[in-house]
């Protein structure tokens, strides 16, 4: 996904060429990760001719979260937001690809060394849109790493600050130097937090379970709309609660979920097989789920999709 440079970003209010966006090396954003995001995707409806995002209002109303709990100026923090969400459907009209797409909107500290009043820091923002990876429908192989989801009391794993995702890098690398697709982090208190870019859920007896906030899980929004659909659309309760880790292994089925993964099964964990890969239910959750953003199936909500079409500059809403 990132090994080709797009043309063009969204950077500081305007479409700008992608080699045109630059910070200096002793920025702020630069030395200490100082920048708060959102993955965002927006999926081709090729029937429809247009992109459709999935709650773009509330992907950016969490950036605006998390730059308040980092403690970004409020108030320039908003006007960003507000510009970021003019912004998306720009840059994607802008990239005029006619396929499924992943953006990050970005803000970040440029100026200002641990500064947060208005006047003490330069803030910036940016808009990166990429096409995506062609999806898989393998079952992906998982182990449990040995490294730990940071807490709340270190950095929070409901804000998402770019700083903090250097705790997922030697957990990747960990997994990949044992031959497995992601690796599952615990918490402080030794029971499954989430991977580093996606929440987890077993199926044990009919009922789905996942990790609560509490335990070291990012308030997801796919996670959510998986919930949701589990529920409303095909009548498998929900338990949010802890999940000691051996429980991994006697999972009936079990699946991972987020942006870039959508719904994804978990076909081994440490090298034990799954019971089922992909199992029924995981199947129908994924099956919901992409014809729902692909456009072939109603949304739970207006709010869901927000339709990008290829001939207006900006949809109406």
């Amino acid at each position: 996904m990132y090994e080709r440079d797009p043309e063009l970003i969204w950077w500081n209010g305007r479409l700008t060429a992608w080699d045109d966006a630059r910070v200096h090396v002793t920025s702020e954003v630069a030395t200490r990760g100082t920048n708060v995001f959102e993955g965002l995707r927006a999926y081709w409806q090729p029937g429809r001719r247009r992109h459709a995002v999935v709650y773009l209002r509330r992907h950016l109303a969490r950036l605006e979260q998390s730059a308040r709990l980092i403690r970004f100026p409020a108030d320039e923090s908003a006007a960003l937001v507000k510009e970021l969400l003019d912004g998306v459907p720009r840059l994607i009209q802008a990239l005029n690809h006619q396929g499924d797409l992943y953006l990050r909107p970005t803000l970040y500290i440029e100026e200002g060394r641990y500064g947060w009043r208005p006047g003490q820091v330069r803030l910036g923002s940016y808009i990166a849109g990429y096409p995506t990876d062609a999806r898989s429908e393998a079952p992906m192989s998982c182990i449990v790493s040995s490294w730990r989801r940071t807490s709340d009391l270190a950095v929070s794993p409901l804000v998402k600050v770019g700083a903090a995702y250097q705790a997922f890098r030697l957990p990747r690398i960990e997994a990949a130097l044992a031959g497995a697709d992601e690796a599952i982090l615990l918490n402080a208190g030794d029971t499954v937090a989430e991977t580093g870019g996606a929440a987890v859920f077993l199926l044990r007896g009919g009922t789905a379970v996942t990790p609560p906030l509490a335990d070291g899980v990012l308030d997801g929004i796919t996670r959510g709309v998986v919930i949701d659909l589990l529920r409303s659309r095909l009548g498998v309760p929900v338990v949010e609660r802890s999940v000691p880790r051996t429980e991994l292994h006697l999972a009936d089925e079990a699946f991972v979920c987020g942006t870039l993964d959508e719904i994804r099964a978990i076909g081994s964990i440490d090298g034990l097989p799954a019971n089922a890969a992909p199992g029924p239910v995981t199947t129908a959750v994924r099956e919901l789920y992409l014809a729902i953003c692909t456009g072939r199936e109603d949304p739970p909500d207006q709010e869901m999709l927000y339709p990008i079409p290829v001939e207006r500059l900006r949809p109406s809403r």
